[in-house]
Order: structure tokens, then sequence, then C-alpha cells
């Protein structure tokens, strides 16, 4: 029987359900993950009590991630953090997960561990409990980063004393086809917010970003079902993070004039990682067989 996990979050609109695309071979349990692999891939989830500060929980679920996925390449973590905004003991709970996260990643790499970071998304969500899920596998990723947007693990100590640890996104080619992560994009330029309070400024550059990275990662036409077929890309389902439900109307009707249709896309409830901002955008893409479109 598949395992299912219900996220905290609350349906706007789109599809209620995902998978990660795999027929486990075996499920399985191992510390605070539940595990399922399949041809040489792996994916996870693990749920963690967060109802106190967020370091020493973040760093330990982290230490298992890497241990679990030692031998293989982390490709994607996606991270539904409760009151994500709220200051705790003087410091933001975002704030507090980054330095848990990052002293993970530093024990396990080393100085190194900026070329091992995977894509990943850092979102708010309902009740008491750090949800994190992951997508591994044996296939090496290439990384990618956006030439308007400072890498998110190169941002100043403004925004903490450890940074996000994140690439902006990973390309994995894979016999079936590729399978690009596509990590939350939100309305940022060089590191500073941009359209505070504006959402038609925050949507234009979360869609020019967008843009960028799918372009760089070779899947330029995946925001427009009609294209899908004849520029090689299998499906797509795209998710909108949205702070306020009160746009989601004007988001929809933004998205419709973008893509044709919303129709691979879900629009999810949640709070954003700053405070300041509103809308956050991720995608996860397949390609054919063939290869990249060109």
């Amino acid at each position: 029987m598949p395992a299912r996990l219900d996220l905290p979050l609350p349906l706007l609109a789109g599809r209620a359900n995902e998978s990660v695309g795999l027929a486990p071979e075996a499920l399985s349990q191992q510390g605070d993950f539940t595990l399922a692999r399949s041809r040489g891939q792996l994916a996870g989830a693990a749920l963690m009590d967060a109802s106190g500060r967020l370091e020493d929980v973040t760093e330990r679920v982290f230490r298992q991630l890497l241990e679990v996925t030692s031998g293989l390449h982390l490709y994607r973590v996606w991270s539904y953090l409760p009151r994500i905004n709220a200051v705790q003991g003087g410091l933001e709970r975002y704030r507090q997960f980054n330095i848990g996260r990052w002293a993970a990643f530093e024990s396990h790499f080393g100085v190194d561990l900026r070329a091992y970071l995977p894509a990943a998304s850092g979102v708010g969500a309902d009740g008491d409990h750090l949800v994190i899920l992951f997508e591994a596998g044996e296939a090496k990723p290439t990384y990618f980063e956006n030439p308007s947007q400072i890498p998110a693990y190169h941002y100043p100590a403004d925004y903490g004393p450890r940074p996000p640890g994140f690439a902006r996104g990973v390309r994995v080619e894979r016999d079936e086809g590729a399978k690009v992560y596509l990590s939350g994009t939100a309305s940022i330029e060089g590191h500073r917010s941009v359209g505070g309070g504006d959402w038609a400024q925050q949507f234009q550059t979360t869609l020019r970003h967008i843009r960028t990275m799918l372009g760089r990662m070779g899947v330029t036409s995946a925001l427009r079902p009609d294209q899908w077929e004849r520029s090689g890309i299998r499906q797509a389902q795209f998710k909108c993070y949205l702070r306020e439900p009160e746009c989601l109307p004007l988001i929809t009707e933004w998205l419709e004039e973008a893509c044709g249709t919303t129709q691979h896309v879900t629009f999810l409830q949640s709070d954003i990682c700053r405070a300041e901002l509103d809308i956050e955008i991720e995608a996860t893409i397949e390609t054919m067989p063939s290869g990249p479109e060109a």
C-alpha cells in the first residue's frame, strides 16, 4: 500500500494530490524518515515536533536526511515550518531553521557544502510539526543559479546568522527523461525583496525569474501546457504559495494570461519565508527521453 502524507496547508485551488512518481520496491523506516526506494531513486518524509525552537530539531532531521541519502545525490527538499515568520527568543523561526540546516550540511560535507546543496523551498505550515520531504538518486545532478539573484547560500548576515542552504534549480538526466526541480521562487532581486505590499510587482518579478530559470535548465516551455508535446516536456506541476487567499483571483488571472491555463498549478495558502512577501512559486518538470527542448 502506498505511503501517504497530508500536508498541513489549506488548498485554495488545483490538484489536491501529488505523487513523487516512484513505484516503490520497498517501503522502510530509518530513524524519523519513511522511505520509498525504486530503480536507483529514493524519496522520503519525516515529521518532527517543532513546538519549540527550530535550530536543534532542524539540525537533527537534516543530519538524518544526509545519512539516509549517503551514496546518493540529494536533488530536492521541501520544508514546511509552523509559524515560519514568528520571532522566538529574539530570532525569526525561519532563521532558526537555516542555522540548523546549515550546521547539518557543514558537519556532513565540510567547507565544500555549497557544492551539494539541493533545490529547495521553505514555507509556512499549520500545526506544530516540521515536515521534511526529499527526493534523491544515483544520477549526478546539474545545479543552476539565477544571474539576477545572489545565490541564497551567499546571502549577507542581514538575513540571519546562517544563510539559506539551497540551489535555485536542479536538473537530473535519467534514461526515462530528465527531471527538473525549480526551487521556491519569489520577488527577490540580488538579495533584496521587491514589491512588498504590491501583488502585481511581486508576481511579475517572480514570473521573470521563473522564465529565466526554466530557460537555463532547458525547459523554457514548461509554463505552457499547449507547448509541452512539441518541446519534449512530459509533464510539469507548479505550486503557488499565497500568504493572502484574497489574492487568488488576481494571481490566477495573471497566470492564465502567462500560461494559457492554470490546470498545471496547485494553489496553497502558506506564509512565505520572507514576512514582507506574499507569493512563492515552485515547479517539478519531467521531459521526454529524447532530450531537452531546443
